[in-house]
């Protein structure tokens, strides 16, 4: 039976009027090194809604329109409902990286401001009492969690960056960037992965 983790894209605007998906290659890497069983597909809006999907992956880049409405954050937020909308309905698990996961964190409510966070940096787990080193490249943070939202990590900062909400699952951080890939993101992943 076939196995298949989507990841939506980025929208970049290239020219005036041109808007091209786009995706760092290495997440396709860390995700095929990681599930070797899995087929790794891109989702744009032509592709068909499939049965098939195990994972949704919503990627990093862009910002949520809440904070800027430019017309590729538009197009991007439609791509993100239309495969947030599938996946509530079919029940498919869904893993936000970086925008996918404040994606995520707005449709449920929680509070954001601006803040950066660039490069590594130190996140707590909740339950663990573990801190662990992550690289984040935002500009938003999330402060407070929405109704339903279980903590999973924080910064040190005290801000949300590791989140579940049902088969929902934010992580503020970009696992695909490190060169020797971490077990905890690989573990992350395959809990997810079991909420099939």
């Amino acid at each position: 039976d076939q196995m298949i983790i989507g990841i939506v894209p980025s929208i970049r605007k290239t020219y005036e009027n041109q808007y091209e998906l786009s995706l760092d290659k290495r997440l396709i890497s860390f995700l095929r090194k990681n599930f070797p069983l899995y087929d790794i597909i891109i989702l744009d809006e032509f592709k068909k809604l499939n049965s098939k999907y195990k994972l949704i992956v919503l990627s990093g880049g862009n910002t949520i329109v809440k904070f800027n409405n430019s017309k590729e954050n538009i197009l991007r937020s439609k791509l993100d409902n239309k495969f947030f909308n599938y996946a509530k309905i079919k029940k498919i698990p869904v893993l936000g990286i970086c925008h996918g996961a404040q994606f995520i964190a707005n449709k449920h409510k929680c509070k954001f401001t601006r803040k950066k966070h660039l490069g590594n940096h130190k996140i707590k787990f909740v339950n663990k009492n573990n801190i662990v080193t992550v690289n984040s490249f935002h500009n938003l943070v999330i402060t407070s969690a929405g109704k339903n939202v279980k903590i999973l990590a924080r910064a040190l900062d005290n801000t949300i960056e590791y989140f579940k909400i049902e088969k929902f699952v934010g992580i503020m951080w970009h696992p695909e960037r490190n060169k020797i890939y971490k077990k905890f993101d690989k573990n992350i992943i395959l809990s997810i992965l079991k909420l099939n």
